[in-house]
């Protein structure tokens, strides 16, 4: 029932547009034993002050549960500068390297987490190679995932911008 209610919301957010701008980028999570889950959409949004064009990052936030009960809340970059400080660090997150299994570069250690809490991370502005090549790209992993641990902190930094009311556009 949660996966159901979560997989709905997680599709969603991605089409779901804030002050005329679609989301960039997302990150979703989901337990496995407690089957709590967050959405988490990241926006860009212009806005025209006089004559000069403004730019804030919102992040929009849809939490549930084994009941399916949801909460949205939002982060605002002009009320709360940590939403700037995370999506800079988003930047930051180091690329995935593909495998050839059992060629090529082998990981002495897989990394695998038999629990957790399941991430995906997409990103539909993303930049790849030394001639900044446009892309988009939607990776998953567990807790031990880079993103995951970047979300992990981003989460504890944006916990008191929460709010139960859009931004004004």
């Amino acid at each position: 029932m949660a996966q159901d209610d979560y997989a709905d919301v997680a599709a969603q957010a991605r089409e779901l547009d804030f002050a005329r701008a679609r989301p960039f980028a997302g990150l979703n999570e989901i337990a496995a034993l407690s089957q709590e889950w967050s959405v988490n959409a990241f926006y860009a949004v212009s806005k025209r002050d006089g004559r000069h064009p403004a730019r804030y990052w919102v992040v929009r936030r849809v939490a549930g549960d084994r009941q399916g009960a949801r909460a949205v809340r939002w982060a605002d970059s002009r009320t709360c500068p940590a939403v700037e400080t995370v999506l800079l660090a988003m930047e930051d997150l180091t690329p995935v390297r593909p495998d050839a299994v059992a060629l090529g570069v082998e990981a002495p250690n897989l990394g695998i987490v038999f629990d957790g809490t399941w991430h995906t991370f997409w990103n539909r502005s993303a930049r790849a190679g030394d001639n900044n090549a446009a892309v988009i790209f939607e990776v998953q992993g567990n807790v031990n995932a880079p993103f995951a641990q970047w979300w992990s902190e981003a989460a504890r930094m944006l916990a008191p911008c929460w709010s139960d009311a859009a931004p004004e556009a």
